[in-house]
């Protein structure tokens, strides 16, 4: 045993190392850590409760050029490339509210100026007059035209690139601050010059993990805007003061990206009325869409870092120690686990995995949990690999040397725990079966010994596999018999049921065997069955150089004995009474008898299992009402109406098939028995017992 203990904590101990390494080796968050950090998101925001209601207080804006925008009396004179007579008022409203920044989420690469000289003039003033407070949008490759930029004093600062990166997936998780050139300089990105421009800083790259929807930043229609600046400025200073506001299309079929918060809930409704002007809070663009437009995620990213929600990511070191106590958990499972439980434990522990990464994440730290979940599923299969190779090709070896000789129930318990073979004994409650095979002497001398061994053997096995698929164990085989166990060496609570199931199903196999060789004109047997259950002494009896595992006792003597008894009254198994009262629920009986077996004090009731209770006809039912009603009459010793109710049992047993024609029934045997003592009366004083001669 302490072998075993070295290798299992050798085994625990690499696959925890191995583990260890590979975080450091990946050196920050792999490729399936994205869709998870989207899983995270929504779990935070399910267990946080409600979503946020649109009146939630927010430290950013969006000017949204949508399409009910784009139809509106106010913008329809103008192309879309075309809108600086519309964005002009507006950038001056907004300075007037007092915001911190504007950002143009849209490239104003192409100016009027080239075809109307005055045109462009009024945003070029108000980029004049406000440029210390606006940040243009530019691509890495692509700049506003070069009005614009004089107008912005060709100051960098007012510059930022709106371009972001995609994760392997598709989707869109992390906002940098800079985007290196080719020539070794660098640009900062979109949302770094505004929040510079609102006075304060970004790291160096922003993990976009939302508490709520990305559309959930307060969002206005451009048309409403551009009516209230110039109509009713009052309601740009209650929509946007103080705020970092930021201009960008949402229309359906631009600039959508998939993020963090896809399994967000969005808004869906508009918002109250803010200002009799018409403005108001728009609902998300597309509800039922996974992606949102761009300037959402610009807009949730410089929110993150001026409400202070800035998602840290937990380091390699972190991420590490989580991937080698994950591994060395799944290791253990699947040295000492069976399959099934080892799976529910790594369940478990991936849950536990990810609701501590819930936590984390509610504090604003990201720990990437794609690797700890990999190893901590990977490392059960890994370390039933080195089991197998350890322990499971010595049991085999142990099983395939004795499973020819003992059961292999057994001989897996003796592999699992070797102290069990020792002498000693335990007591248990225990089913017991005999079963005969019927004709084996009368065969003995017509057959080759050659023919007899192979049909027995045959038949045995019949019955050995009944014994086996209801979890029974067969003790020995005693020439042409078989004995077996239920509740030993293994605990069975439905011992009773179980056996009574199994010897149904062999003497119906066995009758299957015996009609078809019949049919071919070939020998076959019949057998006898009994069972009995009672506490008995179970364990390893004999010497310590050859001992068998088998049950001793009074219980198994009476079922030795009660072997012969169904052979007298012509059906194939016979119950003692414990083992009726323990399987009555689940099977329909009948009561045969009372009768003193050979070496026995007292006398005892047996019956006759006729078959599953649920399956039960109500025909068989009632002869089994009929059997009952017609053995009280014969113990009251009204033996001519016990013989008619029989007699009449009888042609209804053989018409239904219970019996072959030329053997008798239960109900034949007792009607004969019945007109015996109807001729004759019993010496008294007679008690109803039949007394048995033999065995």
């Amino acid at each position: 045993m302490s072998a075993r203990r070295r290798y299992r904590e050798l085994a625990t101990l690499a696959y925890a190392l191995a583990a260890l390494v590979l975080p450091l080796l990946a050196d920050g968050p792999t490729a399936p850590d994205g869709p998870l950090l989207d899983v995270l998101v929504a779990a935070r925001a399910a267990l946080a409760g409600p979503a946020a209601s649109l009146d939630e207080p927010s430290s950013v804006a969006v000017i949204a050029l949508d399409e009910g925008s784009l139809f509106r009396s106010e913008l329809s004179a103008y192309p879309r490339v075309l809108l600086a007579p519309v964005w002009a008022p507006i950038l001056d409203g907004l300075a007037a509210a007092d915001v911190r920044a504007v950002g143009f989420d849209i490239i104003l690469a192409w100016s009027a100026s080239v075809l109307a000289p005055q045109f462009d003039r009024p945003l070029l003033e108000a980029l004049a007059r406000h440029g210390e407070h606006v940040v243009l949008a530019r691509s890495a490759a692509t700049l506003p035209a070069r009005p614009y930029l004089a107008a912005l004093r060709f100051d960098e600062r007012a510059l930022g690139v709106v371009d972001l990166v995609a994760d392997p997936d598709g989707s869109y998780r992390r906002v940098p601050s800079s985007h290196p050139t080719e020539a070794g300089e660098s640009h900062p990105s979109f949302v770094a010059a505004l929040l510079r421009r609102s006075g304060a800083t970004m790291p160096a790259s922003l993990v976009l993990a939302p508490r709520r929807h990305p559309e959930g930043v307060p969002t206005y229609a451009l048309a409403d805007v551009y009516r209230c600046a110039r109509e009713a400025p009052e309601a740009l200073v209650q929509a946007f003061r103080g705020k970092v506001v930021l201009a960008g299309t949402v229309l359906p079929e631009e600039d959508r990206k998939m993020s963090t918060g896809r399994f967000l809930k969005p808004p869906t409704a508009p918002g109250p009325l803010l200002h009799p002007c018409g403005l108001r809070r728009l609902p998300a663009s597309a509800p039922h869409s996974a992606s949102v437009p761009g300037v959402s995620l610009h807009a949730a990213a410089v929110a993150a870092v001026l409400e202070g929600r800035v998602t840290a990511t937990a380091g390699p070191l972190v991420v590490a120690a989580a991937a080698a106590l994950a591994a060395a958990g799944g290791a253990v499972a699947g040295l000492l686990l069976s399959p099934w439980i080892a799976a529910l434990a790594v369940v478990v522990g991936a849950l536990a995995i990810m609701a501590s990464a819930i936590a984390a994440l509610a504090r604003d730290l990201w720990i990437p949990v794609a690797v700890p979940l990999l190893v901590l599923v990977g490392a059960p299969p890994l370390a039933y690999v080195v089991r197998y190779f350890v322990e499971e090709r010595a049991r085999l070896r142990l099983q395939r040397a004795f499973g020819h000789y003992v059961s292999p129930t057994l001989v897996a318990r003796l592999a699992q725990d070797p102290s069990a073979l020792r002498l000693g004994g335990e007591r248990r409650e225990v089913t017991v079966m005999f079963a005969d095979l019927s004709g084996f002497t009368a065969l003995s001398g017509k057959v080759e010994p050659e023919v007899l061994v192979r049909l027995t053997n045959e038949y045995l096995g019949y019955i050995a596999d009944a014994v086996e698929a209801t979890g029974g164990y067969v003790d020995k085989f005693i020439g042409d018999a078989v004995m077996a166990i239920w509740g030993a060496p293994l605990a069975h609570p439905e011992h009773a049921a179980s056996g009574v199931r199994a010897a149904l199903a062999a003497a119906a196999r066995v009758e299957d065997a015996r009609q078809a060789a019949t049919a071919r004109g070939e020998p076959g047997f019949s057998v006898k069955i009994a069972l009995n259950s009672g506490e008995v002494i179970v364990g390893n009896v004999g010497t310590d150089r050859r001992y068998n595992y088998t049950a001793v006792g009074e219980t198994v003597n009476l079922a030795s004995r009660l072997e012969s008894v169904p052979g007298l009254y012509g059906c194939k198994v016979v119950l003692g009474p414990s083992t009726a009262a323990l399987a009555g629920k689940a099977f329909l009986v009948r009561e045969l008898d009372w009768i003193k077996v050979k070496g026995a004090d007292l006398p005892l009731t047996i019956f006759e299992p006729l078959g599953e209770r649920a399956q039960a006809d109500p025909a068989l039912v009632e002869r089994a009402r009929r059997f009952a009603e017609a053995l009280e009459h014969y113990r009251a010793m009204r033996f001519e109406v016990a013989r008619c109710i029989w007699e009449e049992l009888a042609r209804a047993e053989q018409n239904a098939g219970e019996a072959p024609r030329q053997l008798p029934t239960p109900a034949a045997v007792m009607a004969a028995r019945a007109r015996a003592y109807a001729a004759a009366l019993p010496p008294a004083p007679w008690d109803g017992v039949w007394v048995l001669s033999g065995k």
